[in-house]
């Protein structure tokens, strides 16, 4: 079988005007252009689309069953249009962006805040994942980019610097740690270690390796920092999360001799092969890759 858009055309056209010479109007066409499409519609389904018996052309049960696929293909014809418009212009038909969550989120907030006001015709899908499970999303999602903290193990990716990422380790300032002037991994190990869905050795932290009698993994840094404030333990909290509670002194900056201050160098991945259109040339500048 193969049914045309002209023919599909014809029929829907037929059906909303309710004469072969209204529906011809309507398509810029004769009527005996139409009238010759829906025959080839009935020869090609093998249906009888149209009751010839009265003095107008009336559509069959037959007919409307084929005119709400005929409507269909219609249908997917605009919007292949419309994509199609859209790559012209410059804009993806949509961007998948996986971050890991100790990047600060303003950026990305604002980078979508900014496609809004532009109008921007992209659809966007955001997600948050942490160390190795960024790329396990961005393989699994297929998504265009992955800002991650952990060099991926995949090849065939660009890659972009972004401004780097300080974190502290930190306890409460009521917490028995915080009182010490010197801590060495014996002192931490009597404590609880607060993380983020675990760990990884690639992040190369001072604390790698350290044993410790209990530990909690949480959903996200602003649980864990929640966490640490109630002083249930110690563990690393980005700059950008705790940095006004730092400020203040409600949480310290452990006095660790393997050291209680690390740079994370995140990065935006994207393939090789991948192109960004606007809306990926201004999460770039968002994110201020380079």
């Amino acid at each position: 079988m193969f049914v045309t858009l002209e023919q599909a055309r014809a029929l829907s056209a037929l059906a909303q005007e309710g004469t072969l010479q209204k529906a011809a109007a309507k398509l810029h066409k004769g009527h005996t252009a139409v009238l010759y499409a829906l025959t080839g519609l009935e020869e090609q389904t093998g249906l009888l689309l149209l009751d010839r018996s009265g003095y107008r052309l009336r559509l069959t049960p037959e007919g409307q069953a084929v005119l709400l696929h005929a409507r269909k293909m219609l249908d997917a014809e605009r919007e292949l249009v419309t994509t199609c418009q859209r790559i012209q212009s410059g804009w993806e038909p949509s961007v998948r962006l996986v971050f890991d969550g100790i990047v600060p989120i303003g950026p990305v907030l604002g980078w979508m805040r900014g496609l809004m006001d532009r109008g921007a015709p992209t659809k966007v899908s955001v997600s948050a994942e942490f160390l190795a499970g960024v790329e396990e999303a961005f393989e699994r999602a297929e998504a265009d980019f992955m800002m991650a903290v952990l060099p991926p193990l995949r090849t065939g990716l660009a890659s972009h610097r972004m401004p780097p990422v300080r974190a502290r380790l930190c306890a409460h300032r009521s917490h028995p740690l915080a009182q010490a002037k010197k801590l060495s991994a014996a002192d931490l190990s009597e404590h609880v270690l607060l993380t983020v869905r675990g760990s990884d050795p690639r992040l190369s932290l001072p604390t790698a390796g350290l044993e410790v009698r209990s530990q909690l993994h949480l959903n996200d840094f602003e649980t864990k920092k929640q966490a640490i404030l109630r002083g249930l333990g110690f563990g690393w909290l980005p700059e950008h999360v705790a940095g006004r509670e730092l400020a203040r002194g409600t949480l310290v900056t452990l006095r660790y001799a393997g050291g209680a201050e690390h740079t994370f160098a995140p990065r935006l991945f994207h393939r090789a092969a991948y192109r960004p259109g606007k809306a990926g040339t201004a999460l770039l500048k968002a994110v201020g890759a380079s």
